[in-house]
């Protein structure tokens, strides 16, 4: 009698189970589904063609050819306006004057982010760097201190000796110099 009962209850955890397993797979197929006819409604800029997977378009950029004739070309066959892959990161690419003073101007908000990666957030405090940092009342108010103070005339010329001795201590770095001191290492 246990035995028969306990094979019963067995059973039914195995309905209960395949029933889940069921409709969890339905629910998956359903929204994927879904995605695909909504995503199809919303158009973007397309992305132009010939992205590798890890480096994404840095391969078009390399060459004897500058990088805004591959542009001007690549405009040509996608529309003034596409989407490139810089390694993972999407990159849009304007090349009408219009689009780009609507892009800088409209919508300068939007493109005033940058993107947020973990080198970003290690190098830069958590991102409070104010080079690192996101568009928002913080940046803004960072970069107002730096342009009042570090880059104000008075401080200017007060870090001028400094500007014109840099390019002295690069005369010493010839490769003569850098023979000798590695000489002296060795």
């Amino acid at each position: 009698m246990g035995i028969l009962v306990l094979s019963q209850t067995s059973a039914v955890a195995a309905i209960l189970i395949t029933l889940l397993i069921i409709l969890y797979t339905s629910f998956l197929v359903s929204r994927n589904l879904l995605r695909k006819c909504i995503g199809k409604k919303r158009r973007g800029a397309p992305e132009a063609g010939g992205a590798w997977p890890v480096i994404g378009h840095l391969h078009l950029l390399r060459g004897p050819e500058p990088p805004y004739r591959v542009f001007g070309r690549m405009a040509d066959k996608y529309g003034p306006i596409f989407n490139i892959r810089i390694g993972k990161n999407p990159a849009l690419i304007v090349s009408n004057w219009e689009i780009a003073k609507e892009c800088l101007t409209t919508h300068d908000k939007v493109f005033a982010n940058r993107p947020k990666t973990l080198a970003m957030e290690i190098l830069g405090y958590n991102f409070s760097m104010f080079v690192f940092s996101p568009y928002g009342s913080y940046w803004r108010e960072t970069r107002k201190i730096a342009t009042l103070e570090l880059l104000a005339n008075h401080r200017l010329e007060k870090l001028k000796h400094v500007r014109e001795y840099e390019p002295a201590l690069n005369s010493f770095r010839s490769p003569s110099m850098v023979r000798f001191c590695c000489s002296i290492v060795e």
